[in-house]
């Protein structure tokens, strides 16, 4: 079939284009790892330098420190020494003239003496400044360790927040596929239904043309049954005339035509019956209708895992926020805002199934038909047709059997007979189960052509014999009767026109055939 090529080739191609797609997520997953790990080292790396410039700058700080405390005492220090020497002259110079000074002057002595108990003061204070100092640099390492302890957090919960970005685009990857498989599987299932619907709408048009077939060939059987014995009537009855002779080479070229039409119905017939054969089985299409119920399971639980991981990266953010809030006097923070992508829209349903054939009804007065053949033959394709493909096929069919041609009964199953019109139409509209069976019988051809040839060659053979015993049956009658040389030559002329009108044998012999 040529729809069977075009899917098999679109299938193909579908298939070209996924294994395409899956070879750009590898490559796109292949860059995000490199990416990841050049973050990673460059995280790292930030983390060492920040380290190294936080030692830096505190011991910095504790060399400024120590230098002006340093050049404060070597200020002090000079002047220290600078006032001892002076007062070292004037002791010097005062030591002879001691007994000879009043007593203000000694008194002014005593003063100068004690002036230099002042000393120890400056000394006391700088050492409290060296205690506030050290005080004021360990609070600040330890200022310094929180902020890196919380810098550490931040850090965590943001590799925390890109792990569920990653598992993010995971699920809305996988989600993606899965709709495009779906998409996929539904555009296929559309595609097989309308064939399935158009092979099933042929199948119930030969159906109804068997049916109008069978009433017409026993309609005519009994037209013909009466028109032999009205023959033999007047062969008994008077000699064989022109018109007797030539009514006989119309039933000799009329034979033909029924022939003819017959081996003609019956390849159609065949034909048929290969395509009720290639339909699927009830197992086949439960699987595939389970396969699709798994999927559609599949698709939901991926949107509840896409729903959870938003919920989660919404807590981080805002965990995250909270933190950076707290960091906010501190130079090394800044606040990132993370991104939400919205869900997918959610599949379309699936095409409603196609309407079912309606009926026709047969012609009336067969007899007429045979009578007028030849000037029905001349003037059907002159006549212009504008009705449906049903109509056509009626006629074409009455135009072929209205010689006499007898079709096999149609089979029916006992089964489907037995079932209720309903749970008919509900099988017939059920084509998503019916996918996966007609995949298979697509892969899988019928090898059934030697059965059907072998039930050909026995049918043709039972035909021979029981035409051949009615000629013998005939001749036999026409010897008994006494006729004369030429009516017997007459009654074997007409002979194979009867054996092939005959319904009643031939169709039990086809229904034997069929039976078997």
């Amino acid at each position: 079939m040529d729809w069977m090529g075009d899917s098999q080739l679109e299938a193909i191609l579908e298939s070209d284009g996924e294994s395409s797609e899956d070879g750009d997520t590898a490559m796109d997953e292949a860059i995000l790892q490199e990416r990841d790990e050049a973050q990673a080292k460059l995280s790292e790396f930030e983390q060492a330098s920040q380290k190294l410039l936080a030692e830096m700058l505190a011991l910095e700080t504790e060399y400024e420190i120590e230098r002006s405390c340093r050049e404060q005492a070597e200020v002090y220090a000079a002047q220290v020494s600078q006032e001892n020497k002076q007062l070292k002259r004037i002791s010097l110079a005062l030591m002879p003239m001691l007994d000879q000074l009043p007593g203000d002057l000694l008194d002014l002595a005593s003063k100068v003496e004690s002036t230099p108990d002042a000393g120890p003061e400056p000394l006391q204070q700088l050492r409290e400044l060296q205690e506030k100092i050290s005080t004021l640099l360990g609070e600040k390492k330890e200022l310094s360790l929180q902020v890196q302890e919380l810098q550490g957090e931040t850090r965590a919960l943001r590799e925390q927040v890109e792990e569920e970005r990653e598992e993010r685009r995971s699920l809305q990857a996988a989600l993606d596929r899965s709709q495009r498989a779906l998409k996929t599987l539904k555009r296929m299932s559309q595609r097989v239904t309308q064939d399935y619907g158009n092979i099933l709408q042929q199948l119930e048009l030969e159906q109804d043309l068997r049916q109008h077939a069978e009433v017409f060939a026993h309609q005519m059987l009994v037209k013909q049954k009466e028109a032999n014995r009205q023959s033999l009537i007047l062969m008994r009855s008077a000699d064989p005339s022109a018109q007797l002779l030539k009514a006989l080479e119309e039933v000799a070229a009329l034979t033909q035509m029924v022939e003819e039409a017959k081996q003609e119905h019956l390849e159609k017939v065949q034909g048929l019956e290969g395509q009720l054969k290639v339909r699927p089985q009830q197992e086949q299409l439960d699987a595939a209708q389970a396969a699709l119920a798994r999927a559609e399971e599949e698709t939901h639980q991926l949107h509840q895992r896409l729903q959870e991981a938003e919920e989660r990266n919404a807590a981080l953010t805002e965990k995250i926020q909270h933190l950076e809030g707290k960091l906010a006097g501190a130079p090394v923070m800044e606040p990132k805002e993370l991104e939400e992508a919205p869900a997918p829209p959610p599949p379309p349903p699936p095409p409603p199934p196609p309407l079912p054939p309606t009926d026709l009804s047969t012609p009336a007065d067969p007899l007429l038909l045979i009578k007028q053949r030849k000037g029905v033959r001349k003037q059907m394709p002159g006549k212009p047709r504008v009705d449906d493909a049903k109509a056509r096929a009626v006629d074409e069919m009455m135009a072929r059997i209205k010689s006499g041609v007898v079709l096999r009964p149609a089979r029916r199953d006992k089964m489907a007979v037995a079932q209720d019109p309903s749970t008919t139409a509900n099988k017939r509209k059920s084509t998503a189960m019916e996918l996966q069976g007609i995949l298979d019988t697509m892969k899988k051809p019928s090898r059934k052509s030697s059965w059907r040839k072998k039930s050909v060659r026995i049918s043709d053979n039972q035909l021979e014999s029981i035409l051949q015993r009615r000629r013998r049956m005939v001749d036999s009658s026409t010897a008994a009767q006494g006729f004369a040389p030429e009516a017997t030559a007459e009654h074997r002329k007409e002979s194979p026109e009867q054996g092939a009108v005959t319904p009643s044998q031939s169709s039990r012999a086809l229904v034997h055939d069929r039976s078997l």
